[in-house]
C-alpha cells in the first residue's frame, strides 16, 4: 500500500468503510473488512480509528452524504409528487432495496452505539432538510415543510425496517407509503 499522509489516509479507510455499508451494510463495518476493502492491514484502521464504533460513525456519515448528495441531484427539477416518489421507490421494490434498509439499520446500531447515533442524527437532520425543500415547492409554501419531511423520513425508516424484517408485513408497505405521499402532495 502507497505512503499517503495521515489525513489522507484517514480519508482513504472512511472511503472505504462507506464502500463497505453501501455493499453489505453497517454491521459489516470492522477493521478486517475495512482493511480488505483497502487492501491494507487491521492494525492500520487501528492506529487511525480509536474505536469500531468510531470507524462506523465516520463511514455512516460519508455513506449516508452521498446517498443525500445522489437524491438531492436527481431531483432538482421534479414536481414534489415525483421528487418524493423517487425517495421511496427503494421501497416499492422498484431498485435494489438496499438504501432505505441502510437506513433502517443504522437506526437501529444508532440505539445502541453513541457515536454512530450522533452520525445517524446528523445524517437524518440534512436529509429532512433535503425533503422540506422539496416540499416546499408545494403551492402552500413553507408552512409545516420541515415537519412532514420529518415523517415522511420517519415512515420510511419504520417502512424499511418491516421490509427489512419479513417479507409478509402485516401491512402493504406501497399502499402506507402512497398513501402517505398523496396526504403530503395533494393533486
Amino acid at each position: 500500500m502507497a505512503y499517503l499522509a495521515r489525513a489522507e489516509r484517514r480519508r482513504s479507510i472512511v472511503e472505504a468503510a462507506a464502500t463497505v455499508v453501501a455493499r453489505d451494510g453497517l454491521s459489516a463495518v470492522t477493521a478486517r473488512t475495512v482493511a480488505d476493502e483497502l487492501g491494507g492491514s487491521p492494525g492500520q484502521i487501528h492506529h487511525h480509528f480509536t474505536s469500531t464504533d468510531e470507524l462506523a460513525a465516520e463511514a455512516w456519515r460519508r455513506y449516508a452524504a452521498r446517498e443525500i448528495d445522489a437524491y438531492e441531484s436527481a431531483v432538482v427539477d421534479l414536481e414534489p409528487l415525483e421528487a418524493l416518489t423517487e425517495f421511496f421507490r427503494d421501497l416499492l421494490g422498484d431498485t435494489d432495496g438496499h438504501a432505505m434498509a441502510r437506513w433502517a439499520e443504522a437506526a437501529a446500531h444508532a440505539q445502541l452505539r453513541t457515536p454512530v447515533a450522533d452520525s445517524y442524527i446528523e445524517s437524518l437532520a440534512r436529509l429532512t432538510d433535503v425533503l422540506a425543500s422539496v416540499l416546499v415547492r408545494r403551492a402552500d409554501g413553507v408552512a409545516g415543510a420541515r415537519e412532514a419531511a420529518g415523517r415522511l423520513l420517519m415512515l420510511a425508516v419504520g417502512l424499511a425496517g418491516v421490509a427489512r424484517i419479513t417479507d409478509h408485513p402485516p401491512v402493504s408497505v406501497s399502499a402506507v407509503m402512497l398513501s402517505a405521499l398523496h396526504a403530503e402532495c395533494p393533486t
